[in-house]
């Protein structure tokens, strides 16, 4: 397998999040590679805000999104040790977009990214790792799940 320098592995906060991160870190280690670990959470504008008004909304949705980062970053800070809490990056949007955007940014080589390949549906209308696999300039490892 390549030397890699920089690996970026997105996770999305589920329970196989952390084999997506185990083998991130397998393949990172192989290299000494410097890791990130990003995880994209995707607005839900309109889904529950016809019971709030949009600034209630907004303040629940990023009090949960807190909630949900403070959680992971202790996870990861618990479970894997070696990725540093100034390489997890929490973003807001797109997922896709997201993280080809940092990867970019980053300059990574490789982005290690899970994917359930069971489904379909999900298969038909084009999932968020074949989203970043088209149009990212590096190497892409989809871990299934």
């Amino acid at each position: 397998m390549a030397g890699y320098k920089k690996v970026l592995i997105a996770v999305d906060g589920s329970e196989e999040s952390a084999r997506i991160v185990d083998k991130g870190l397998a393949i990172a280690a192989d290299s000494n590679a410097q890791v990130d670990v990003v995880m994209v959470f995707e607005p839900l504008l309109g889904s529950y805000s016809f019971e709030l008004n949009m600034a209630d909304f907004e303040k629940v949705q990023q009090d949960h999104q807190a909630q949900v980062a403070e959680k992971m970053t202790a996870e990861l800070a618990v479970r894997f040790p070696s990725v540093k809490a100034d390489h997890i990056h929490f973003l807001r949007g797109k997922p896709a977009t997201e993280i080809k955007a940092l990867a970019e940014k980053l300059g990574v080589d490789l982005v290690v990214i899970g994917t359930h390949g069971q489904n379909p549906v999900r298969a038909m209308l084009g999932s968020t790792a074949n989203a970043v696999l088209h149009g990212t300039p590096c190497d892409i490892l989809t871990v299934r799940v």
